[in-house]
């Protein structure tokens, strides 16, 4: 024990010396090197009180080497490397695509090989968007004769159509080309599908896209008040028929029910704490942009990495405004009914909220059961499996490639879901 002592003793002078040496050295130039030094003080003293209590040869060897390993001199250039690579994973994704486009479409090869065998003469695009998708889908399939778009944002429609009569000529051009290709373009939200549909007199589709969640144009465009990375007005509608705005939300809802959305559609794990925290903030000033929200939430417990403590927060807000998750609640049956038999219906989501609903309602529609639960298990009787409409063409979700989210780190957390009509 007393070698034990002499060693842990020996390791902290010899910590001492080298923060002495190294504060010395870099004080003129940054403080970072003296807080990490700092830092390695203090964990060399948790190692020899680990060292004290728990003696052993093994408990010294590792001891040892943590000591060796914390009395490094800490490179600045490591901490650089991080903020770097956070700035990187925060800023990616605002290259526009192959078009010139302010929008990268996701998992678009996926999205063309599920559709490759269904003869699309119905094409309907439920989030228009840039028109990355959409456009790829009529150069493809020249067989088309009419596409329907549905967005709730008017300045995406402004950037979609032309995109589309250009993809349009290119089809007509094609060999296969059956005629003129009708373009369609809804502004309206895609929970809205039957009831467009029935207006402009479709009878059946063959093929239906849903690419769920924020756009690119939405997170970059400051003014529209999507992103913590941008100062903006507190707004976060995707159309102008949202209901209500961000702003209104942060500043006159209940602490309780800001909770509950931060809860319910941010998964945010400390949403008492935050709730709390917006509520204060604004009992001082109301909080009208991003920046001050990002500030009233302050510092979020717990290891973030590469995700922005206000993501979950961000998220959830937004969630309520649009009313996102009713809106795919809404629109799965309506557009299974929409189908003719053999057309298919893929849905890119983006994260567990959104997947979880599409999961459930397309194993619905299979028909299968629903999962055992606390009301209904082995010993009670069974539930009627719902009768089947669709088949499961992805049984497992599936997911951007490496190189894609190399190239666009803003498709990471994408989920591809296929089905086709029976």
């Amino acid at each position: 024990r007393r070698s034990m002592y002499a060693a842990a003793a020996a390791a902290a002078s010899s910590l001492r010396a080298r923060a002495a040496y190294s504060s010395m050295r870099i004080s003129s130039s940054s403080s970072s090197s003296s807080a990490s030094s700092s830092s390695a003080v203090s964990s060399a003293a948790f190692v020899r009180t680990r060292q004290a209590r728990c003696g052993g040869g093994a408990w010294r060897a590792r001891g040892a080497r943590l000591t060796r390993r914390l009395a490094r001199p800490w490179s600045s250039s490591a901490s650089s490397r991080v903020s770097r690579g956070r700035l990187h994973r925060a800023s990616a994704g605002k290259a526009v695509d192959a078009d010139g486009a302010p929008h990268v479409s996701v998992m678009l090869e996926e999205i063309l090989e599920c559709f490759a065998d269904v003869e699309a003469r119905t094409h309907v695009d439920g989030t228009l968007g840039a028109g990355g998708h959409a456009a790829a889908m009529i150069t493809r399939h020249a067989e088309m004769e009419q596409f329907i778009g549905f967005d709730v944002d008017r300045s995406a429609h402004a950037l979609a159509q032309p995109r589309l009569e250009q993809a349009r000529e290119k089809a007509a051009a094609n060999a296969r080309a059956t005629g003129t290709l009708k373009l369609s373009l809804v502004e309206a939200n895609f929970r809205q599908m039957r009831e467009a549909l029935k207006a402009l007199k479709v009878d059946g589709v063959d093929s239906i896209l849903l690419d769920l969640g924020v756009s690119s144009m939405h997170l970059d465009r400051a003014e529209r008040g999507f992103s913590f990375m941008n100062d903006g007005p507190l707004d976060m509608r995707m159309g102008e028929s949202a209901k209500t705005t961000a702003e209104e939300i942060v500043n006159t809802w209940p602490e309780e029910e800001i909770g509950r959305i931060l809860r319910d559609y941010g998964e945010e794990r400390h949403w008492r704490l935050l709730a709390k925290r917006i509520c204060e903030a604004r009992v001082e000033k109301d909080i009208k942009t991003t920046r001050e929200l990002v500030e009233a939430i302050g510092n979020v417990p717990g290891k973030w990495g590469s995700i922005h403590p206000a993501t979950r927060t961000f998220q959830g807000i937004r969630i309520a405004v649009n009313d996102e998750l009713g809106a795919v609640e809404d629109v799965i049956p309506a557009a299974i009914e929409s189908l003719r038999p053999g057309g298919r219906l893929a849905i890119i989501s983006f994260h567990s909220l959104e997947d979880s609903i599409v999961k459930k309602q397309f194993r619905k529609f299979a028909g299968f059961a629903e999962p055992l639960s606390e009301e209904v298990n082995r010993y009670m009787p069974q539930p009627e499996k719902p009768p089947k409409i669709v088949r499961l063409i992805t049984r497992k979700p599936l997911v951007p490639s490496a190189k894609e989210i190399d190239e666009n780190v803003r498709s990471r957390s994408a989920k591809l879901r296929v089905c086709e009509k029976l």
